[in-house]
This record gives structure tokens, sequence and C-alpha cells, in this order.
């Protein structure tokens, strides 16, 4: 016997590579993933292949970034399930773009799905997760949260910082 076995997990974004493999190892060790994604009929083949691996997983359609489809997924494996053991928040997306092209309706959307839909899912899973006094959250995010790449933060490479520090100085304080 698994220390997974019959744990429900909801798991979203399960089409990232990480998330989907979560899942596919959630039930091969005996618990059942629930794949919450924005798109139904993608969670639907998610789940159709963990089943024909023998395991068993329920589909939901998820928008995190919205409270209202949180709160219908959810409600929706408690009223199957009756419990949610664990929450694996993976949703995100990636817009690369230099700072100054990046539109703020793209940052609002950024943000909204990669802060807000980690609030909305634990909210709505901390209520059921507090009642049975068992549960866990486990949130993923990408390497890009650590290493910085040219268009997603200000880039100056090794060779050029010191110059450009100078060049600045002359000038004003420009900076980099």
């Amino acid at each position: 016997m698994s220390r997974l076995d019959g744990k429900i997990a909801i798991v979203t974004e399960p089409r990232a590579v990480s998330a989907r493999e979560v899942a596919l190892r959630f039930a091969a060790e005996g618990g059942i993933p629930v794949i919450a994604d924005l798109n139904l009929d993608a969670a639907e083949a998610s789940a159709a292949e963990i089943r024909e691996k023998g395991g068993d997983a329920f589909a939901v359609a998820m928008n995190v970034a919205d409270e209202d489809a949180v709160s219908q997924g959810v409600a929706a494996v408690m009223a199957k399930y009756g419990r949610i053991d664990v929450l694996v928040s993976n949703a995100g997306i990636q817009i690369v773009k230099p700072v100054v092209d990046f539109d703020f309706a793209d940052w609002k959307k950024m943000l909204a799905i990669h802060l807000d839909g980690a609030f909305l899912t634990t909210k709505a899973c901390l209520k059921h997760m507090y009642a049975a006094k068992s549960g866990s959250i486990v949130y993923m995010g990408s390497v890009h949260s650590k290493e910085a790449s040219k268009l997603k933060a200000p880039y100056v490479t090794a060779k050029t910082w010191p110059d450009r520090l100078v060049q600045g100085g002359r000038q004003g304080r420009r900076g980099i």
C-alpha cells in the first residue's frame, strides 16, 4: 500500500511537462489526480491518458484567474470525492517581450494567472483541508522565476556592465 492510495490531488495546468509528470506519478502511486485546466477537452485527454495506464483521474474545467470557475471546479471535486488532499498549483503563462514593449494588459493577465490563480485555488481548497485537518499545497514555478534572461529583466553582460556604468556616470545619472 502506498501513502498516496486514494488521495485526491487537484493539479492545475497539467499540459505543462512538470505538472503532467506530477499527475502521472501521483496516479502511478495510487492517488487520483484531478486535472484542472482552462480547456476541458485537454483536461479530459490528460485524464484519459492516466486511465489508459491503469490509474484513476478526473477532469474539471478551471480558469484559475476566475474565482467562480475555481469555486465550481473545487465544488465538482468535493461532490465527486468528498475531499481534497493535495493542491498542486502550477498554472502559468509566459509572455516574453522587452519591458518597454510589454502591454499593461499582458502584465495584468500574467499576474492574474500566476498570483491570483495561486491565491484563488489555495483559498478554495484550504477551507476543505482545514475541515479535514489535513492537506498539502505545492506551488510550482518556472526556472525563469530565478533565472534572468534577455527579455525578462534588464540585461547586461558581465563584459559590458562596467563600461555602461562608467558611461552613465559621465553623462549624468542615466544608469544602465
